[in-house]
């Protein structure tokens, strides 16, 4: 982000499971998180754990295909994607 060096200011991951990877990002560098999964299960439970985090104001988790992310181009500084390219 800009005056930040390398620090990301708003994340998106991609196969964010139940968000544990985008909750550490989140609450480590202090920027937004959103985070999409095929699974209603697993956005439903990232977004549980990050409100019992106090996370909730910096990320969010939903249901969204990969292909066709609900977000804006330009959106992010950082994609981050870790052990879901194989689904």
């Amino acid at each position: 982000g800009e005056g930040r060096g390398n620090i990301p200011t708003k994340v998106v991951d991609v196969g964010c499971g139940i968000g544990g990877s985008s909750r550490h990002i989140a609450n480590k560098y202090g920027c937004t998180a959103s985070g999409i999964t095929l699974s209603p299960y697993q956005a439903n439970r990232g977004n549980e754990l990050a409100k019992e985090q106090g996370l909730d104001g910096l990320t969010d988790f939903r249901v969204a295909d990969a292909l066709e992310m609900p977000f804006d181009d330009n959106s992010f500084d950082l994609v981050w994607s870790l052990e879901s390219g194989e689904h």
